[in-house]
């Protein structure tokens, strides 16, 4: 918010190519999102800010947005939850799955598939893969609390293998870079 008074009083005062690219931005930042940059006060007359100053706040504004950016990805890099399910009971199952799946602190590329396969007459297997690698297969049950209880496991299940991906994926990325022994 400081920065933001800092380039508006800059701007208001109209000195330098600074004061002139700053007000540029706001306004241009203002209007893509909707937003109108307040008035400032009619009562005082704002002081001249120098360029350097001008730009500086600018470039902490920019770095700050940029950081704000990494931080808010979009929902495509977050990760997948798939339902490939055909029956109620499967549509159910999977909404209880999505409930109680709550991914680990990190994990941002990742693709769950919640998949419903024909089983014996009257019944259904779900499979549930998690980054291509196929955890477990369970016949659904109609009754509701063994459906609770099989998708609280699945999301269990699907949140240690993450959080294990994550592990493995740390170690090598730190791990030794030494030669391989010769025998």
């Amino acid at each position: 918010m400081r920065l933001l008074r800092l380039l508006l009083r800059g701007a208001a005062a109209g000195g330098g190519r600074g004061n002139l690219l700053a007000a540029g931005l706001l306004l241009a930042g203002g209007a893509a999102t909707g937003q109108v940059a307040p008035a400032p006060p009619a009562a005082k007359a704002p002081a001249a800010l120098p360029a350097a100053q001008v730009e500086e706040a600018l470039r902490l504004l920019l770095r700050a947005d940029s950081t704000h950016q990494l931080r808010a990805r979009g929902p495509e890099s977050v990760g997948l939850v798939l339902d490939q399910t055909i029956t109620k009971l499967g549509r159910d199952f999977f909404d209880l799955f999505y409930v109680a799946f709550e991914p680990p602190a990190g994990s941002v590329d990742y693709t769950i598939v919640l998949v419903e396969r024909p089983g014996r007459v009257g019944s259904a297997l779900v499979a549930l893969t998690v980054n291509d690698v196929e955890l477990f297969e369970l016949p659904l049950s109609p009754q509701y609390d063994q459906m609770v209880a099989a998708a609280t496991d699945a999301a269990a299940a699907a949140h240690d293998q993450l959080l294990e991906n994550q592990r493995v994926s740390r170690q090598l990325e730190a791990g030794r870079r030494a030669p391989l022994e010769t025998f």
